[in-house]
């Protein structure tokens, strides 16, 4: 199956949409994908389709989780199990900085500036994923990326200003 190539980039995607839920969305999407292969055009781009069957199990998850309850786990639970096929996509991953930056921008914005700069989709598979017009897609990148420079700029003038202003245990108080 020629779906299997794009593993990696799905996980990345679906770990800036959930976080530790990655996993469980990634793994909806192939099972979704293999029930309904049939319907699958071979002279399309699979690695569209499956972003689009990505996005929307990641709704469905949204629309089905505002009305659940969250569980709480033990310390037991928490652990994650590791794959061995992470490791080559996490060397990709994020600064800290930009992913804090990426998941203030709105969910749309954030969606299109992922499939946009980060898996190189061109404009019209992404107007295809996110099904909407190119136009839309082109004015969502556009404020996302600005929103996003904003973002990073607020962070690294806060990061500054706390180098910048001492602790009181750092002030001499011989002086005051």
């Amino acid at each position: 199956m020629e779906a299997l190539p794009h593993l990696g980039t799905l996980h990345r995607m679906a770990r800036q949409l959930v976080g530790e839920a990655a996993d469980d969305l990634v793994q909806e999407t192939f099972l979704r994908a293999w029930k309904y292969f049939e319907s699958y055009d071979c002279a399309t781009n699979c690695r569209a389709w499956l972003f689009r069957i990505l996005r929307n199990a990641w709704i469905s998850r949204w629309r089905k989780g505002r009305l659940e309850l969250p569980l709480t786990e033990t310390e037991s639970e928490a652990i994650e199990p590791y794959y061995d096929w992470e490791e080559e996509f996490l060397k990709d991953e994020f600064s800290a900085g930009v992913k804090r930056a990426l998941s203030e921008l709105p969910s749309e914005y954030r969606m299109a500036i992922l499939l946009a700069d980060v898996e190189e989709f061109t404009y019209q598979e992404i107007a295809h994923i996110m099904e909407c017009p190119i136009g839309t897609v082109m004015s969502r990148l556009y404020r996302a990326r600005r929103g996003l420079v904003k973002l990073i700029q607020a962070q690294r003038q806060a990061r500054t200003l706390e180098e910048t202003v001492p602790l009181p245990e750092q002030i001499d108080r011989r002086k005051l």
